[in-house]
C-alpha cells in the first residue's frame, strides 16, 4: 500500500482527500500552514510546514513517500492580483519545492491540483485541449505549476494533473470573503442580510462538489492516469443569478429580507467556464451530487460554522 503525502493536506480538499484515502487503508501524512490545523487532523501524521521555502523540508528529511498529492497553494485570484508575489512564491516556487523534494524523498509520482483559472475566459465548454490564456497571476501560476509538473518527468517522476472547477461543499472555509464564490455568498447569507457580488450577475461557473472532486483526485494513484490532464466540474453552467437565487431559497429566513448589491467587478476576473469532463468520465467517474443537494448540505454545515 502506497506512502502518500498531501500538501496542503489541512485545506478544504486536502482534509476531505486525505480522510478519503485514510478509509482506503493508504498511510497518509499531511503538511500545511500553522493555521490551518485543527483537531480533526489529530489522526494523520502531520507537519506544519510551508513549502515556499526549501529548507522547510528538512523536517521531512529521510522520509520517503511513494506519492504526492500537491494541493497546497494561494487559491485565490482577487489575492493573487493585490499580491502577486505571494502568488508566486507560494504557487511558482512553491511548486518548485515540491518537485525538488519529489526527488530527494524518491516519489514515484506527484498528483497535481490545477484550476480552471488557466484556460482564461473560453466559449462553450472547455476541454484539456483549449488554449492556457489565464487572466490572472493566478491562473498563470498554476500553468507554471503545470510545466514543472510536467518537466520532472525526465527524472523519473510520473504526474496526473487535475484542472478543478468551481469546488463548494462542507469544509470550505466560511470566513474567507475573497475566495470561493458560493462560500462567500453563503456565509455572507448566514452572516447578515445583505450579499455583495462582484461584477455581472449574467457570469456562470461549473459548481462541482467536494465529494465528486476527491474521487476525481484519487484516480491519479492509477497508472493508467500517468502523463494525463483531466478537467474536474459537473458540465452544468450556473449564473451568479442562478446561484443567488438558490442560496436564498435553502436559507433559513424570507427572501424578501435580503439586499443584493452589485460592488463592481476586480482584474482577473472570469466571464465564465464551465468544463468538458469527457476524459474523466470515460475512466467510470461522474459528478453524482446535484447543485441543489450539495449546497443544502454546505448550508447545513456553514450554519454550524458561522452561528
Amino acid at each position: 500500500m502506497y506512502n502518500i503525502l498531501i500538501s496542503g493536506g489541512a485545506g478544504f480538499i486536502g482534509t476531505a482527500l486525505a480522510k478519503k484515502l485514510l478509509t482506503l487503508n493508504y498511510k497518509i501524512t499531511i503538511i500545511d500552514l500553522e493555521n490551518k490545523f485543527s483537531s480533526i487532523h489529530n489522526e494523520f501524521d502531520s507537519y506544519i510546514l510551508d513549502i515556499i521555502d526549501y529548507k522547510n523540508f528538512e523536517i521531512l528529511k529521510g522520509k520517503n513517500y511513494d506519492i504526492i498529492f500537491h494541493l497546497a497553494a494561494q487559491t485565490s485570484s482577487v489575492i493573487s492580483q493585490e499580491e502577486p508575489t505571494l502568488d508566486v512564491d507560494t504557487n511558482v516556487k512553491g511548486t518548485l519545492n515540491i518537485c525538488n523534494f519529489a526527488r530527494e524523498c524518491n516519489a514515484k509520482k506527484i498528483v497535481f491540483a490545477s484550476s480552471m483559472a488557466t484556460y482564461g475566459n473560453v466559449e462553450g465548454k472547455i476541454t484539456e485541449q483549449s488554449k492556457q490564456i489565464p487572466l490572472s497571476n493566478y491562473g498563470v501560476s498554476k500553468v507554471s505549476g503545470e510545466y514543472y509538473i510536467n518537466m520532472y518527468n525526465q527524472f523519473g517522476i510520473k504526474n496526473t494533473i487535475f484542472r478543478l472547477f468551481n469546488v463548494y461543499g462542507p469544509g470550505q472555509d466560511m470566513s474567507n470573503l475573497r475566495q470561493g464564490m458560493a462560500s462567500i455568498f453563503m456565509a455572507q447569507s448566514i452572516t447578515s442580510n445583505e450579499i455583495k457580488v462582484t461584477g455581472s450577475f449574467d457570469r456562470y461557473r461549473d459548481f462541482v462538489y467536494i465529494d465528486d472532486v476527491v474521487e476525481a483526485i484519487i484516480l491519479g494513484i492509477d497508472e493508467k492516469t500517468d502523463s494525463s490532464i483531466y478537467n474536474v466540474g459537473s458540465e452544468k453552467a450556473t449564473t451568479v443569478a442562478e446561484l443567488l437565487d438558490l442560496i436564498l431559497e435553502i436559507n433559513d429566513k424570507p427572501k424578501g429580507d435580503f439586499k443584493v448589491i452589485n460592488i463592481g467587478s476586480h482584474d482577473g476576473d472570469q466571464f465564465g467556464s464551465i468544463s468538458d469532463s469527457s476524459k474523466l468520465l470515460e475512466l467510470g467517474w461522474k459528478a453524482d451530487v446535484s447543485l441543489l443537494v450539495g449546497m443544502k448540505n454546505m448550508y447545513m454545515y456553514a450554519k454550524k460554522v458561522l452561528l
